[in-house]
């Protein structure tokens, strides 16, 4: 059974905003979510419309809203436009595993960094004991960011199948 997540309304950390995603953001959420640099490292749903796309992002706008305890989900704002997203990609008891998008342009600042870092901190406070998050073993600035919060690699791997390629998915976990 899941742990219920009892997301805050924001969460501040020294340069960003990690909150709920407004009606506002949708436009600049599907833009995201269909970047090739995106979907390149991030597994999106192959979607066969624009309006299934579009459905998608209304429901992750639902997600992030604090009253639902079922997700994690928080839009990553920098100067009050958002750069990207975490969120999480299974829950099962107290673990968790969180996947996250930082927009391309705004790499290779610290930002998933930073915004890893506060959601570890609040899932730890919401009681959850391991924190996993898989990355494409070729995304290797991915691994770093989890290396920077202490997350281990683990033995895991898989082999997935994604967008016409095939790719090693390795993991890496923190345990409280």
């Amino acid at each position: 059974m899941a742990r219920p997540i009892k997301k805050k309304a924001m969460i501040q950390t020294e340069r960003l905003t990690l909150k709920p995603y407004s009606a506002q953001d949708a436009d600049e959420l599907l833009d995201i979510l269909t970047m090739p640099e995106v979907t390149d490292t991030f597994m999106v749903p192959k979607m066969e419309s624009r309006r299934c796309l579009e459905e998608l992002v209304q429901k992750l706008i639902s997600f992030s809203q604090v009253e639902d305890d079922k997700h994690l989900e928080y839009g990553i704002y920098l100067n009050g436009k958002i750069i990207g997203f975490i969120n999480d990609c299974g829950i099962e008891d107290d673990e968790i595993e969180i996947g996250y998008v930082v927009h391309p342009r705004y790499q290779g600042c610290g930002y998933a960094t930073e915004a890893v870092h506060a959601v570890i901190t609040e899932l730890r406070e919401m009681g959850f004991r391991k924190i996993t998050a898989g990355y494409f073993a070729e995304n290797t600035a991915s691994l770093r960011v989890m290396e920077k919060y202490g997350m281990r690699q683990t033995d895991e791997t898989e082999e997935e199948e994604y967008h016409g390629r095939k790719h090693i998915c390795k993991y890496c976990e923190l345990c409280f």
